[in-house]
């Protein structure tokens, strides 16, 4: 099933990158899913046992691990597209640090 909202105009590359991502709604967990691949601009998860919303606005949340530390991020996100029990997840409004982690990302070694 392919549900979508006009979004595949990307405007950074996905990388393969697996993140262990917990989604929020108003604070409340509604589901814990892998990333299969991330951007700048958002996160596919699954398996997600049943499809999210299209345009549903949720919290995605993560951690970083380094040697030295763990970095939490909660990022504001909505649902833009349902496919191959996944969802594709669009970021909005991040902070820049939150944004410096996520162009960093793939060339670091902090995704576990």
């Amino acid at each position: 099933m392919d549900n979508s909202a006009d979004f595949d105009n990307r405007w950074s590359e996905r990388q393969d990158i697996h993140l262990r991502a917990t989604l929020l709604d108003h604070d409340q967990e509604i589901l814990q899913a892998n990333s299969k691949n991330t951007s700048i601009g958002g996160i596919f998860i699954g398996p997600v046992p049943q499809g999210l919303d299209i345009g549903q606005k949720l919290q995605i949340a993560f951690s970083l691990h380094s040697a030295t530390s763990v970095q939490r991020h909660r990022l504001p996100a909505r649902v833009v597209r349902n496919h191959d029990n996944g969802a594709a997840l669009a970021f909005s409004d991040y902070d820049f640090n939150a944004l410096n982690t996520l162009r960093i990302l793939p060339y670091d070694d902090l995704a576990r």
